[in-house]
């Protein structure tokens, strides 16, 4: 019979060959990732129809299983009620994409045709704005440094050739892809098998389910099926409410774009908030590159109104990073800013348009099971979980700096003013509240009854209460130790006063 310490041994070795083998693999996806890459294109290539009606169903089966429990739960049998349910979830599917193709399509298609037949027209307008531009800012240079013609002008020539020449190969590419219809054709027929998988996978989702945990119960044991599960429930709660939250968000900021830019009367409004809307799928920079052709387009058919163009997109998008994508996707992923970074830019090289789409949900998945790894060892060492217990011993940190984000700094922000105020309330100071304090405690509980702000951790309302403490006693202290020096001194002068008398 082993010993316990030996078989402890024998647990680290195995985690110790995992880890290295983990990362002899990782060192090798990414030295030949190219190589992975083609073959990856291969299999995908081969089971383009299953791998679509995978993603079909689980985009769909959130539609499906609303209208089943909650809409058509009272219509027997339970073949009809499932029917029913089905064929409402595609009817309502298709008539969005229907929708969305007839409102983009038709717009996009007019605005190419009406540059290709006006284009040297619009080139020659972009051309004048950008030289005005130039002329303005060689003419603040010569007032303060008195040099001419600093930045040189755009010759109309060469950006009229660079046209032409993107014309001709965009003619000349017109009859290669007439040539390639059969790839048309191939795509076509992999979304209608795709449909066909996914109706049959959304009919019998339950029996699937059933042979998927027969079959893991007969291969794994108990505790990988668990972490199986663990890992499963995580990616799909993630990626779930991910693309929930991106699909709503992406939503209102493109009706957002399209009634602000409608109001200023800017041209091509539905296409710029098309493009917004889709591109805004993309989490940090999808915003971005959205507001990259919608700049273009302006600039080549009325570069006026680039610049009230640009500051209402930089409203609209401080006004998604701060209220509406907080409110809606909210902080469900647990991916920072770099991390998300990050991820979009080694998944958007890897994987293209896919990989920028999947690429935040994914890091999040692969830091939750790490953190509940982090959590499991901590544990297994009697070491405490939280991050705070291990910033350096002289570093003084602030509770300001633990917030997950801008809002969340404000409303610690004002969480801390506001129980301030409270404090010298309760304290018997409320007299020497100012008008300003008494105007923002007013604002505070109004919007605490309307629920807009959200409710503080208790941890940092605890530092506020021992922070606010603290700052008493150390004022009552000063007030006490001055009066008993002022004693002092009285004294002192008291005495010298009486001798000189005597």
């Amino acid at each position: 019979m082993t010993s316990p310490k030996k078989e402890s041994g024998n647990h680290q070795l195995i985690n110790r060959l995992l880890l290295i083998a983990g990362g002899f693999l990782l060192l090798l996806m990414i030295a030949f990732y190219r190589e992975i890459n083609t073959w990856l294109a291969v299999v995908i290539d081969i089971l383009s129809p299953v791998i679509l009606g995978l993603i079909f169903a689980y985009l769909l089966n959130p539609i499906f299983r609303l209208l089943e429990r909650r809409v058509f739960y009272r219509v027997y049998p339970s073949a009809a009620r499932r029917a029913l349910s089905l064929l409402l979830t595609y009817i309502a599917a298709l008539l969005l994409i229907g929708l969305i193709v007839l409102l983009i399509l038709p717009q996009l298609i007019s605005t190419l045709m009406n540059f290709i037949s006006n284009y040297q027209f619009y080139v020659d307008g972009a051309i004048a704005s950008v030289n005005g531009v130039i002329e303005s800012i060689n003419g603040v240079i010569f007032n303060f440094f008195n040099i001419k013609n600093a930045l040189n002008y755009i010759d109309a020539s060469i950006v009229t050739t660079l046209f032409n020449n993107i014309l001709g190969e965009l003619t000349e590419a017109i009859p290669d892809l007439t040539n390639k219809a059969s790839l048309f054709i191939s795509g076509a027929t992999d979304v209608i098998f795709a449909i066909f998988i996914s109706i049959y996978l959304l009919t019998s989702k339950e029996k699937r389910y059933a042979q998927i945990m027969k079959f893991r119960n007969a291969i794994f044991s108990d505790k990988i099926n668990q972490r199986i599960t663990k890992i499963c429930t995580t990616a799909n709660n993630l990626f779930g409410k991910f693309v929930e939250g991106r699909l709503l968000d992406s939503l209102i900021v493109g009706v957002l774009t399209y009634i602000t830019i409608s109001i200023f009367q800017i041209p091509y409004a539905l296409l710029i908030a098309s493009s917004i809307a889709v591109w805004n799928m993309i989490p940090a920079i999808g915003f971005l590159i959205g507001f990259v052709p919608s700049f273009i387009i302006l600039l080549f058919t009325d570069a006026t109104l680039l610049f009230p163009f640009t500051l209402i997109m930089f409203l609209i998008y401080q006004i998604d990073s701060n209220i509406i994508s907080p409110r809606i996707v909210g902080y469900n992923t647990g991916v920072g800013p770099l991390c998300v970074i990050i991820a979009v830019c080694t998944m958007g090289t890897m994987f293209g348009f896919i990989g920028l789409i999947i690429a935040v949900p994914l890091f999040a998945t692969l830091l939750n099971l790490a953190d509940d790894l982090i959590h499991e060892r901590l544990q297994h060492k009697r070491m405490p979980d939280d991050t705070e217990n291990y910033f350096a011993p002289d570093l003084s940190m602030d509770y300001m700096h633990m917030s997950k984000s801008r809002l969340g700094r404000i409303i610690v922000r004002i969480e801390k003013r506001a129980l301030h105020i409270i404090n010298q309330i309760a304290g018997g100071h409320e007299n020497k509240l100012s008008k300003k304090d008494r105007s923002f405690l007013s604002f505070y509980q109004n919007a605490r009854k309307m629920n807009l702000l959200s409710e503080a951790p208790p941890e940092v309302l605890v530092q506020f209460s021992a922070e606010s403490v603290e700052k008493n006693v150390r004022a009552e202290s000063n007030a006490r130790y001055e009066e008993m020096l002022e004693n002092v001194i009285e004294g002192m002068q008291d005495d010298k006063v009486g001798g000189v008398q005597a």
